[in-house]
């Protein structure tokens, strides 16, 4: 798989916003959409499969955080961890990808083959248009950031292959990115690439934060869950 790279500039400073672009204390700063993985019901469930998503996803939340500051009321980001197969969007969670304004996304074999929780938030976000702060004019911009959580060596599906993959720049070390590559973020987590990791997801974060610095995502209208796509074919 081709992965391109994405140039990542200096964080700068939050503009400050005309009237509509007014930060929603409710909308969260970046959305993290993953395959959930499904606990077993049982008297010693053990640790929870979802684990290191929310260590990735609490390690994102403290360095966005030191980023862009208190902007939000509840936390610069929003992880769902209660849906499974057959459970129901909750309204916030709709809200949540309606309103968030950098949508990551955690690419695995699950995630683009299995979910449908996964493809419908891809959707939904993908339906809000981008629009720059500078101007308020609409821009190529996706917002959306895919991220390898797992090594992905079959073609990734059309709506995921026309949006760059997250390829940081600038490591301290050359090796870092191919590891990245290789591995994935999980990866890095389970072979002990400790210092890797953490420069990578640093690098992430500021990804976070000039996007959401540069750009302002439109808050998506009312849509029916069932009219979003389950699975990435669907686009075909």
């Amino acid at each position: 798989m081709g992965v391109r790279a994405r140039t990542i500039e200096d964080p700068a400073a939050v503009p400050v916003p005309d009237a509509r672009m007014r930060a929603n204390p409710r909308a969260p700063i970046f959305f993290l959409s993953y395959a959930r993985s499904r606990i077993v019901r049982t008297a010693d469930p053990g640790p929870d499969p979802n684990q290191d998503v929310v260590r990735l996803f609490d390690d994102l939340t403290n360095n966005v955080n030191e980023l862009v500051g208190a902007v939000t009321a509840q936390g610069p980001g929003y992880i769902d961890r209660g849906l499974e197969a057959g459970d129901e969007w909750s309204p916030r969670l709709i809200e949540a990808v309606g309103s968030c304004g950098v949508f990551v996304c955690l690419l695995s074999r699950p995630y683009l083959f299995q979910s449908t929780w996964g493809p419908r938030e891809w959707d939904l976000f993908s339906r809000r248009r981008v629009v720059r702060r500078s101007d308020g004019l609409t821009s190529h911009e996706t917002a959306i950031v895919p991220v390898l959580w797992t090594p992905i060596r079959e073609d990734l599906p059309p709506p995921v292959a026309a949006v760059n993959v997250f390829a940081p720049t600038g490591m301290p070390r050359e090796h870092y990115v191919e590891q990245y590559r290789d591995n994935g973020l999980l990866g890095l987590m389970r072979t002990g690439e400790e210092q890797v990791y953490r420069a990578i997801v640093w690098k992430l974060s500021m990804h976070i934060q000039r996007l959401y610095s540069e750009y302002w995502v439109e808050p998506g209208a009312e849509v029916d869950a069932d009219d979003l796509m389950t699975s990435f074919a669907e686009a075909d």
